[in-house]
């Protein structure tokens, strides 16, 4: 039998082609840690016998400080790319030259560009991550990549002096997120047993919401543009230092690389697996109704709200601000959600049941959004859809934990999951642009044009949560 990290058979010599990856859990005080090479499944480079492949070792359950480490980075990211396509990117457009004539067309335009080479880029960096030979690890070498791109991508954002360099740095900033997403994402299920990854989803869900309250935070109080993209970097570089400073890799084994044929292969064997094909539909059309909202909030709340009372009180100057203020509800709402569908979804095993009720919810709030015309009543929509989004959010990570179909191939089978937020982006931007830009009076988008986006949200929310019923491993 192979032992874990140990390179031995029982009553052989050594088998120096035969190892694992290990990972180390620091401590913040720097000590050795503990070796859990045990979480990590065996990726054997020479062949195995089936019996031992059978015999993997079980994961142990992760302690709250490890759940911690282990969703720093996805903290960073989201106090990053919320704000950033919620209120920066739309406000920045404006800024540019002829952007007034088509405000939409140019943010969907926008998301075009940043989205289209992350569809490449995401299960490639993913692919290679599973065979990475780097020191570091599989995992560690393209987070810190990513993330150094990233802010190079930042700085250009930040004194881009026109809408096509702009464009050009969004995508390279949407390339960098990906090629540091997909293998970090591939961290849930090398390291989370099965029974914890709903625990786990919550902790990656609370630490989300909680990043994008403090990138919105962020956003209100800082007007200067290059001070925001500043103060955004240093939190997206500084939690993915803490990941991988609390999730050190040790690579101690090296996985033979596949050949070119059957790397192309393995970016297309997720898609022939029916769970894995109902379960990105799912996302995909979800995230078109999160997206179709978020990304056209700010321009709802400037050309039909206007007046940002709440409770007799003026608590915006713009509508940059007014949408950071609604982050907090959003945030209050989801926040309490994630946590207990995060709960739920453990002690039940009910996954589709959590998907029914988010998707229910976020229906509600867009024929809320539909019938308004008053701050107030913006704000209390925003409570509910957060509601939803936030228990969306949790068992959208659990679900894909429990379908990746190959354990092998975890970075590549999540950076294709990964692309079921990255596709809303081209396309719901296009259609929520092209409906925004059809229907303007004296340069503005009227009433009626944002109660159609509204419901083709609705109509997004209608069809995704309709679709789960369909996976057949889940209940």
């Amino acid at each position: 039998r192979a032992t874990m990290g140990s390179g031995r058979r029982e009553g052989d010599g050594e088998l120096p082609e035969e190892e694992t990856n290990s990972l180390l859990l620091t401590s913040p005080e720097g000590g050795e840690g503990e070796d859990v090479s045990q979480l990590m499944i065996a990726s054997p480079r020479k062949i195995v016998d089936e019996e031992d492949l059978d015999e993997k070792p079980a994961k142990r359950t992760l302690t709250s400080f490890e759940l911690f480490g282990l969703s720093c980075y996805w903290f960073g990211w989201s106090a990053l790319m919320g704000p950033l396509l919620v209120a920066v990117l739309p406000d920045q457009i404006n800024g540019f030259p002829m952007a007034d004539e088509g405000k939409g067309a140019a943010l969907a335009d926008t998301l075009v560009w940043g989205s289209a080479l992350a569809i490449v880029v995401a299960p490639l960096a993913g692919s290679l991550s599973d065979s990475s030979t780097h020191r570091w690890g599989r995992r560690s070498p393209y987070i810190a990549t990513g993330v150094v791109i990233a802010s190079f991508a930042l700085f250009v954002m930040a004194i881009a002096p026109s809408l096509a360099i702009y464009k050009f740095a969004f995508l390279l900033l949407s390339a960098a997120n990906n090629v540091a997403m997909s293998p970090y994402t591939a961290l849930v299920p090398d390291l989370v047993p099965a029974q914890q990854r709903g625990k786990a989803s919550a902790w990656l869900g609370v630490m989300s919401l909680l990043g994008t309250l403090m990138g919105g935070g962020v956003t209100y109080v800082f007007s200067s543009i290059y001070s925001l993209y500043l103060v955004l970097g240093l939190l997206h570089a500084g939690s993915a230092f803490m990941t991988m400073r609390f999730c050190r890799e040790r690579c101690i084994l090296r996985n033979r690389p596949p050949t070119f044929c059957g790397r192309c292969y393995s970016l297309i064997r997720p898609v022939l697996n029916h769970d894995f094909r109902v379960m990105f539909s799912t996302r995909f059309l979800m995230q078109m109704g999160i997206l179709t909202i978020q990304e056209n909030m700010l321009f709802f709340l400037g050309d039909v709200i206007q007046d940002y009372t709440f409770m007799g009180n003026k608590v915006a100057k713009s509508a940059r601000q007014a949408v950071t203020v609604m982050f907090l509800p959003i945030l209050i709402g989801a926040m309490g959600s994630a946590c207990v569908a995060g709960i739920y979804a453990d002690r039940t095993g009910k996954r589709k049941a959590v998907v029914y009720a988010s998707g229910g919810v976020m229906m509600l709030s867009c024929f809320l959004f539909i019938v308004i015309d008053n701050f107030f009543f913006a704000v209390v929509a925003a409570f509910i859809f957060g509601l939803g989004y936030g228990a969306f959010s949790v068992i959208e990570w659990a679900m894909a934990t429990d379908l990746l179909p190959n354990p092998e191939e975890y970075a590549k089978d999540m950076g294709i999951w990964s692309l079921a937020l990255v596709l809303p982006q081209v396309v719901a931007g296009k259609i929520a642009g092209l409906i925004a830009d059809n229907f303007k009076e004296d340069g503005k988008t009227t009433h009626f044009g944002y109660r159609m986006l509204f419901l083709v949200a609705m109509l997004y929310f209608i069809v995704g949560t309709v679709y789960v019923k369909r996976i057949q491993a889940l209940t």
